[in-house]
């Protein structure tokens, strides 16, 4: 059976992309409103001076909420890796145009994602969820048909899964408790899931991903040095590297690796202290993308790890252009102790790989598995939603 293609993905905001900070028992309590109601439908229904009250309570609420609004866990990952994609994302709230203008702003833009091609809130002049016509516009936008190769993704059953079923788009529920107060079902969604960094590697298994990540990876040629610098590093030659200049040592040969990266590839523990020493950039991306750390752990060149990892600036979340983070080689290629150094030194745990994979599950060892869960479970604990 042909999987469809993979062509866009529409989220809900709060509850979904952000930490649910709103007491809506409280706000359907100063509309008079039940919760077993439609908030926007009802209040919308009343006369004038009736509405505009109630709808200054929300706005008040609303206001409230955006002083603390913040993303939810998996965000930042789940949208990078739509980004890597090219998978084009939207964004369909019941919030207000403050709200989401501020979300926009002050936290999907500050935490340097790609742009929303398309978001609606609930002062555009479109019906509210679950009414499909937001979606219908979005499909239209991009050129698509409403139908299974879009995603609708939210955390309300009512709202979100019925909005997207409404549309026959591809229905995800993310499920953070809200089905439960929603009389526990699920709404008939299509994929659910408990955090957003869990569903990347879903879609992979049931949507065609086009693009260059997407299929079969081409196979590259091992790269050599071609400089003095990189040379003397990649053979651990210190008498050559001592008499070069600093400039001579930061600078990237033919095939974008610096000094640096042929050292720790190499595991020459001594060449990269001296390297470090001269205060060449740790964190270069060279040769298809990878950095000295990616290198190192994919060999678990532990000596060299810790001479990285006494640098300030080093950045172990740096990726590959295969989307193969120093965590996930270490984990795929049994390196424990190299596994345990980077997550003493901040790795993420729920970093995604071209296929959607954490580290956890990138590898065969259950002893890595399980010591990349417990980390992650320890992370979670200390630093709750």
């Amino acid at each position: 059976m042909q999987r469809p293609v993979l062509r866009g993905i529409v989220f809900d905001m709060d509850g979904t992309l952000t930490v649910p900070n709103l007491d809506f028992k409280e706000m359907y309590k100063r509309c008079n409103v039940d919760l077993s109601e439609d908030l926007i439908r009802v209040v919308n229904a009343r006369p004038p001076a009736q509405k505009e009250a109630a709808w200054k309570a929300i706005d008040m609420m609303e206001e409230e909420g955006r002083n603390t609004l913040k993303l939810m866990r998996g965000t930042v990952e789940l949208a990078t890796w739509l980004g890597h994609h090219n998978i084009r994302t939207g964004l369909v709230t019941r919030n207000s145009s403050l709200t989401l203008d501020h979300f926009r702003s002050n936290l999907w833009k500050s935490a340097g994602l790609p742009p929303l091609d398309i978001a609606f809130s609930r002062c555009d002049e479109v019906p509210a969820k679950p009414d499909p016509t937001a979606l219908n516009l979005i499909a239209k936008e991009w050129g698509v048909d409403p139908g299974p190769e879009l995603i609708m993704i939210g955390d309300s059953p009512s709202n979100d899964v019925a909005f997207g079923k409404a549309a026959g788009a591809t229905t995800v529920l993310l499920d953070t408790g809200r089905r439960f107060v929603e009389d526990g079902s699920d709404g008939g969604a299509d994929i659910c899931v408990e955090s957003l960094f869990q569903l990347p590697s879903l879609l992979w298994q049931r949507f065609e991903i086009e693009g260059d990540l997407g299929g079969a990876l081409k196979k590259y040629p091992i790269p050599t040095p071609t400089t003095s610098a990189t040379i003397a590093a990649a053979n651990g030659d210190m008498a050559t590297l001592r008499s070069l200049s600093v400039d001579q040592l930061r600078t990237q040969d033919e095939t974008g690796n610096t000094p640096l990266i042929y050292a720790s590839d190499q595991g020459n523990v001594e060449a990269v202290e001296l390297l470090l020493t001269a205060g060449v950039d740790v964190n270069v991306r060279g040769y298809l993308g990878a950095t000295a750390c990616c290198r190192a752990s994919r060999a678990g060149h532990l000596g060299v790890l810790k001479a990285l990892m006494k640098v300030p600036e080093i950045d172990c979340n740096v990726p590959n252009d295969k989307l193969q983070y120093p965590l996930h080689f270490a984990a795929f290629k049994i390196q424990p102790k190299a596994v345990e150094l980077l997550l003493e030194h901040g790795a993420s745990t729920i970093v995604l790989d071209r296929k959607g994979r954490t580290p956890a599950e990138d590898t065969k060892d259950e002893t890595i598995r399980n010591t990349i869960l417990a980390a992650r479970d320890k992370h979670f604990r200390q630093n709750p939603e």
